[in-house]
């Protein structure tokens, strides 16, 4: 069964890639266009927040388990890495997103130096926006994502990134990455 299931992420995976690549290589400014870079918008806005928290998560996890690998005498494990694609939740129900390699390693490398108090929130937002403007202009939305929103919110919650589950999903969800989609289910 977990056979079919790789086919099927993988098959999801591609489909991902090429609606990414179709916000990118849409030049005209019909409906449809603007309905699909729209789309491709939010999902980028949801791929960002789950990409940061991902980076802050698995740093802690190997901050953690390299101490104990170290206090053991055992090699320290690799460094944590992160994906292209994320699984992100809908209205519609859960798809794949793609979001280049260079830009995940970046958002992933914030969430992780905020973790580990290298980078101030200001400025993690800060450099965060730089990257999603980046994006915006690449695929010529008509609004600008708005990364990490959750981190706006009241300071004691914003500083503390210890998030479980649930938390994680309702910060991938907070920021409306579902704003658009309530039109499209089929892509």
């Amino acid at each position: 069964m977990g056979l079919f299931k790789g086919m099927k992420d993988s098959r999801e995976q591609q489909k991902a890639k090429a609606f990414y690549d179709s916000g990118v290589n849409h030049s005209n400014n019909s409906r449809d266009a603007r309905k699909t870079k729209s789309v491709l918008g939010n999902r980028c806005n949801a791929f960002i927040n789950l990409t940061f928290i991902e980076g802050a998560r698995k740093t802690t996890e190997y901050i953690e388990a390299a101490t104990h690998a170290q206090s053991q005498g055992r090699p320290i494990p690799p460094q944590p890495s992160t994906s292209a694609y994320k699984e992100v939740r809908t209205m519609g129900g859960k798809v794949w997103v793609y979001l280049p390699q260079s830009y995940t390693n970046q958002i992933f490398a914030l969430g992780s130096k905020y973790q580990q108090d290298v980078m101030n929130k200001e400025r993690v937002i800060e450099l965060a926006t730089g990257i999603a403007n980046e994006i915006t202009e690449m695929l010529e939305l008509d609004h600008p994502i708005s990364p990490l929103q959750f981190l706006f919110g009241d300071d004691d919650d914003a500083e503390d990134l210890d998030l479980d589950d649930e938390s994680a999903e309702n910060a991938e969800n907070a920021e409306g990455a579902e704003n658009a989609e309530g039109a499209e289910d089929s892509t």
